[in-house]
């Protein structure tokens, strides 16, 4: 039988001053249990990190190439990130998620998925909306016959949630709009409809006007922070149980700077994980792209609003953590990493309550939007032993210190050296082609 113990750590999800004894049999926990004061200076043991926005079939390197899913797999667990909402395309890279799935000797994280998302079939000008401009296929809906049919669809195709992208891609006030946006009738019966067959439905929305529709119109859950300005109290009290993700990661890439590069792609785990040619790249970078493409000020202006209103969330206790990765420079697993640190900045205290929803808040949300209202803490006895050990002190960007998968502890050397390997595979096969 496979068992292990742990002695005398940490839990502060649990109870901040106490240590605990844990053991883990066959994967699971069968015992958390307090054993004393805690003395300071104890490892930490909290569930593995939870993505709550990513994109697994989009490409996040600046070559405009996609990784391998069982890369992708991979990234995440070597950075401590277990459990992926995945908000859109997943049934691209599904077979091969399974076929890698089947095959690793390392524990892939648990996934859940929307399927495709849902969108506008025409703008205000009758010109083809969402289902043109994004790099995965989208169900393009007008009436409710079209949301049922794509309802049905992504059920069939293994999806949980709905994922509505209704935003029209603006950022600040008089900034260019990039997309279509669905009509205020469309949004009231998808809300309806979702509500209906008890089905979570997650907004995609950039502004705060989107956001207000949205909300009258029935949604409660936002796939990004509120991104053209600061709200106030009055705004947090007209949205009162809203929630959003923060995806600060996603965005900060267009506005960096050359040595802003550097550094973040420096940290422990990008050699390791991530294809280097984007740390050559971006050696090759002499200023921002927002600078080039005009949008320098709108983006760095929307990373603050975004930042500021993700904590005025974190303090309500309503803030899900993600990344938008799979944006270009948004990389799977390491992005989470960088998410913490970008949302944590300077304030040390922020530490433990960014932590706590980065793991016990993102996992209820996975929970959620996999149809599991149990609501159970993942750190106590019957649950599957999928945790992180961190060492206090260390920052919020820094890998673990151990990962452990239902029971199975994550060898990073190894996980390091399979995509090497898969990644030297896949270059000779575009050199035989």
């Amino acid at each position: 039988m496979s068992r292990h113990q742990l002695s005398g750590v940490a839990i502060p999800s649990l109870d901040a001053d106490t240590v605990f004894d844990v053991t883990v049999e066959e994967g699971v926990f069968t015992r958390v249990e307090p054993t004393g004061a805690r003395g300071g200076g104890e490892t930490e043991l909290w569930p593995g990190y939870t993505e709550t926005h990513a994109h697994v079939s989009l490409p996040a390197n600046w070559d405009d190439t996609a990784d391998d899913p069982r890369i992708v797999a991979l990234q995440y667990v070597y950075h401590g990130v277990t459990h992926v909402v995945d908000m859109f395309g997943f049934p691209l890279v599904a077979d091969a998620w399974a076929a890698g799935r089947a095959a690793s000797a390392v524990p892939y994280p648990e996934i859940v998925h929307c399927g495709y998302a849902v969108t506008a079939t025409t703008n205000a000008a009758g010109l083809t909306g969402h289902g043109v401009e994004f790099p995965a296929p989208v169900h393009m809906i007008a009436t409710e016959a079209d949301l049922e049919h794509a309802i049905r669809s992504n059920v069939e195709r293994g999806g949980t949630f709905l994922k509505v992208m209704f935003t029209d891609g603006t950022e600040q006030p008089d900034s260019p709009v990039k997309f279509s946006r669905l009509s205020r009738r469309v949004l009231e019966f998808t809300a309806r409809v979702a509500a209906a067959r008890g089905l979570t439905a997650v907004i995609d929305c950039n502004t705060l006007q989107e956001t207000r529709w949205a909300y009258e119109c029935g949604f409660r859950l936002f796939a990004h922070s509120v991104r053209d300005r600061t709200l106030d109290g009055a705004d947090w009290k007209e949205l009162e149980d809203a929630r959003f993700v923060s995806t600060l990661a996603g965005l900060r890439p267009m506005i960096m700077t050359g040595e802003e590069f550097e550094a973040e792609y420096g940290r422990e785990g990008f050699a390791e994980t991530q294809d280097l040619r984007n740390l050559e790249f971006a050696r090759t970078v002499e200023k921002p792209y927002g600078i080039e493409f005009g949008c320098q000020e709108t983006r760095t202006a929307a990373l603050a609003d975004m930042r500021r209103n993700a904590l005025a969330t974190l303090a309500r206790d309503r803030l899900l953590i993600g990344t938008d990765s799979g944006n270009t420079g948004a990389y799977h697993g390491y992005s989470f990493l960088s998410e913490l640190g970008l949302l944590r900045g300077d304030d040390a205290s922020l530490d433990t309550r960014l932590r706590h929803q980065a793991t016990v808040g993102g996992r209820r949300y996975f929970d959620e939007l996999s149809g599991d209202r149990r609501a159970a803490h993942p750190l106590s006895a019957g649950q599957a032993a999928t945790y992180n050990l961190h060492a206090p002190g260390r920052p919020l960007s820094a890998l673990p210190l151990r990962t452990v998968v239902r029971g199975v502890p994550i060898d990073r050397e190894a996980v390091a050296r399979t995509i090497a390997e898969i990644r030297a595979a896949g270059a000779d096969r575009k050199e035989e082609r």
